[in-house]
């Protein structure tokens, strides 16, 4: 009997529904109003990108308060993201380790000033709602062909599989066999 350890990076959307009965309003109101201040940021000083979330913590003329709800909503998202993939995946896997849990919206935004939908794009990306997962999945095998790479692949398709509708979108960005 032998251990696959299989490195998972995901990245998941929570449902609409889902949120809403925790919030009393939806996710992207505070995505577009953070876009909207991220636009006329960039506007006033022609920096040619947009900001992440937490530069806007500088500035003075934006409302503390819209960090800080897009802060607990992320924390909100990250909590439950987390439960939901720990309840699905904890009966097909032997273990399911979490390594990171980071909200995109705080991640630098993708979209540039020039770009088509610009406004619409960089509200997506600034709605909290959205987490990248990294997690270590290990699964018992009661063969022992040591170069068998089958384990890989199999996570990758049971993550799919047991967690596309939970959630409102998943892609699995990256995995790897984590050698012993």
């Amino acid at each position: 009997m032998r251990f696959d350890k299989v490195l998972v990076t995901i990245d998941v959307q929570l449902k609409p529904d889902v949120l809403q009965h925790y919030l009393p309003c939806s996710a992207n109101v505070i995505g577009k109003a953070l876009a909207d201040i991220a636009e006329q940021y960039q506007q006033e000083n022609k920096t040619g990108y947009y900001p992440a979330i937490d530069f806007f913590k500088s500035l003075d003329d934006v409302d503390p308060d819209l960090i800080t709800s897009a802060e607990q909503v992320a924390w909100l998202v990250s909590k439950l993201a987390r439960e939901t993939i720990q309840k699905k995946l904890r009966p097909i896997f032997s273990s399911v380790s979490f390594q990171s849990i980071q909200t995109l919206a705080f991640s630098m935004p993708k979209v540039r000033p020039n770009q088509k939908d610009a406004i619409d794009q960089l509200a997506r990306h600034y709605t909290p709602d959205s987490v990248k997962i990294e997690l270590v999945l290990t699964m018992m095998r009661r063969d022992s062909d040591e170069n068998d790479d089958r384990a890989e692949p199999y996570a990758r398709k049971m993550m799919f599989r047991w967690l596309e509708s939970e959630f409102e979108s998943i892609e699995v960005t990256n995995s790897k066999i984590l050698k012993p």
